[in-house]
């Protein structure tokens, strides 16, 4: 009789139904970071598709890539017509491979795509109303002729998935831009080496671009991401 009990009392403890405009940072990001960005990051692993990537609501540009990788936000169809077997394409692999997403999972990204708009994108969509802003330590490790090697640690306290850039001296050709993406940043830690052959001697502020899935500037706006001081990166 107990057992029977706890069964009934734990059947009435499910989720809540997934909501009809589901949010970037809190309904489906932590699918797609529980399922799919294992593979489906920067960079991709094993078979997975390059030109896109699943970590990042939206494009991020990537050190030596002239055009930035597409986020999820316009690949939101795609990735519900990945989630389930097609009937007229029998034999195409069911994502995620190996496993089965719950019906909760499904229908928030089912939804999520549901909501693509003009432009192509699902939605942003509000965020945590209590986000906390990510942190950010990053240390030169070393140099060695004109590579300077640094080192990063990138967290959230809510266990958003994090993805961004460093921003510093960097030449296109023979054109400085002071402001050129020269370290690719993603949850956990990392390095990135930043070469600067070329570069006048002088003193280059660093800044880090970074983007928790947070809605920053409100529904209509694009620019929702975190920009941290980091210093200076000095060339002698």
């Amino acid at each position: 009789m107990r057992i029977t009990i706890a069964a009934i009392l734990l059947a009435g403890c499910g989720l809540d139904d997934p909501p009809a405009q589901p949010s970037w940072q809190v309904d489906v990001m932590p699918v797609l970071a529980a399922n799919c960005v294992r593979c489906h990051g920067y960079p991709a692993l094993g078979f997975a598709a390059f030109g896109m990537r699943l970590d990042a609501y939206d494009s991020v540009e990537v050190v030596g890539l002239d055009a930035p990788i597409s986020g999820a936000a316009s690949n939101a169809t795609l990735i519900a017509q990945r989630i389930t077997k097609s009937k007229s394409r029998p034999n195409d692999t069911v994502m995620p491979p190996g496993r089965d997403l719950g019906d909760h999972e499904l229908t928030i990204l089912r939804n999520w795509a549901g909501n693509v708009d003009g432009a192509m994108k699902a939605p942003r969509g509000a965020g945590r109303s209590n986000n906390a802003e990510p942190a950010l330590v990053v240390s030169e490790l070393g140099r060695e002729g004109t590579r300077v090697t640094f080192q990063y640690e990138l967290s959230d306290r809510d266990r958003d998935l994090v993805v961004g850039n460093v921003r510093g001296p960097h030449l296109e050709g023979v054109v400085l831009d002071p402001e050129g993406v020269i370290g690719d940043l993603v949850s956990g830690k990392g390095t990135f080496v930043v070469d600067v052959a070329g570069v006048p001697a002088g003193s280059y502020p660093l800044t880090a671009r970074l983007d928790d899935g947070a809605d920053i500037d409100g529904p209509e706006g694009t620019d929702d991401f975190i920009e941290l001081d980091l210093g200076m990166l000095v060339v002698p």
